[in-house]
């Protein structure tokens, strides 16, 4: 019997979760962000793993397409007579001046036309990655395969527009800058010019790749048309954007390994491949989630701060602590102490008795002395309710005035929410 219940506990912590099981507590959450993101890594890291490879296969197409550029420079590289002896095949070039430049500019305008497809592509990944990893960071319970799916369901067309706009905006970047690029080299024009519109043309992709991140979490968060995601996204970049960067950046840690060579390189494969993409959502939704608490959810009608995180409250936190101690005064003060209630007398009105062989006269004696005591006790309420031990204090009424508010604003949110469907 013992291990039939050991199997059965296996098995449904298995399937749904430590936070279904019978054993989770809610004083076992985490107080704070840090301890959530390092809480989700632990705890759920095969699922960050299945979560990683699932989004990583929508990714295929974009990583055949940077394949697809790099056999492309790598064979004009080999064509052209850079590093060639001249005689033997090659014809000595008039000038080479700009000419791996220009290679490179080609390169980039014919085959980062394809980008809008894959990118378009990659954002069904996108659409369930970052809703499981939402979820994970709201400490919900997940079915990986079946939330992945109404993830894409339910955000595949606002990040079908993000992932078109961002690949536009990537497109027409790179190529403006490898044109600039091969003018400064050219001699065209004032060299500097060339440069500083360079270096500009990258800003601005940085900055809006920091943009398209955020409208990822929001997109996952609430329902928002792209005209408000493009606001809202670039009022975050804007005033979070040291935030931003430290927040990319270590989350994109096994990305950056790539861009070494031997041993590096091979533990960024691994790392990729393993939970690349989804330890860059989970840094970035923990905290973007963060964000949206400090600045959007007070906002929001209905909306929840501090999702996951479990607020520990000390003696020393007194405002805290005295709204739950009032709450228990309000719930041990019910509607039966609440209200008078008159004193049991053997004198009094006395409910009939039915004898073992009753009849239709004795049930009709049984009604009328309940409806004779029912009425008696409405006219005791009536004489005493005001009486001052039956009336409520002030911490009460203010109480119930709270709640309900609470209550109504909670019935407008209800209603907002069911407009929006």
């Amino acid at each position: 019997m013992a291990q039939n219940k050991k199997r059965g506990g296996f098995i449904d912590r298995l399937i749904m979760g430590k936070e279904k099981s019978e054993g989770y507590a809610r004083a076992s959450l985490p107080s704070n962000r840090w301890e959530l993101f390092w809480d989700i890594f632990k705890g759920r890291f095969g699922k960050l793993i299945i979560v990683n490879l699932l989004t990583l296969l929508f990714f295929l197409p974009l990583v055949g397409l940077l394949f697809m550029r790099y056999v492309a420079l790598a064979n004009l590289g080999a064509t052209y007579p850079f590093m060639q002896a001249f005689g033997v095949g090659y014809q000595a070039p008039t000038s080479m001046v700009g000419l791996a430049e220009n290679i490179v500019f080609n390169v980039n305008m014919l085959v980062f036309l394809l980008l809008p497809i894959v990118a378009m592509i990659a954002a069904v990944g996108v659409a369930g990655g970052a809703y499981v990893i939402r979820n994970m960071v709201w400490t919900e319970g997940i079915f990986v395969a079946n939330d992945f799916w109404r993830g894409v369901k339910q955000n595949i067309k606002s990040l079908l527009v993000v992932a078109l706009v961002y690949s536009l905006v990537f497109y027409l970047t790179v190529v403006s800058a490898s044109l600039s690029e091969q003018a400064a080299v050219s001699g065209v024009g004032q060299k500097w010019l060339f440069i500083v519109s360079e270096i500009i043309s990258y800003i601005i992709l940085g900055f809006y790749s920091i943009m398209t991140m955020h409208m990822i979490s929001m997109s996952v968060t609430y329902e928002l048309k792209f005209r408000q995601l493009l606001k809202n996204s670039f009022l975050f970049t804007l005033g979070l954007l040291p935030h931003s960067i430290f927040f990319i950046v270590a989350g994109a840690i096994p990305f950056i390994l790539l861009l070494l060579d031997g041993f590096f390189m091979i533990l960024g494969v691994i790392l990729v491949l393993l939970f690349g993409l989804s330890l860059l959502l989970l840094v970035w939704t923990d905290f973007s989630q963060w964000a949206f608490d400090k600045f959007i959810n007070d906002k929001v009608a209905g909306a929840q701060k501090n999702k996951g995180i479990y607020e520990k409250v000390k003696e020393s936190d007194s405002g805290a602590l005295k709204q739950y101690r009032q709450q228990l005064a309000m719930a041990a003060r019910s509607s039966l102490n609440s209200k008078p209630i008159k004193p049991i007398t053997d004198d009094d009105i006395k409910l009939a008795e039915l004898p073992t062989s009753f009849s239709r006269g004795d049930l009709e004696k049984l009604n009328e002395s309940k409806k004779a005591m029912y009425e008696d006790h409405a006219r005791y309420v009536e004489e005493h309710k005001n009486d001052p031990e039956f009336m409520p204090t002030e911490e009460e009424k203010a109480l119930e005035a709270e709640q309900e508010e609470r209550r109504k604003r909670i019935e407008k949110a209800k209603k907002e929410l069911s407009k929006r469907k």
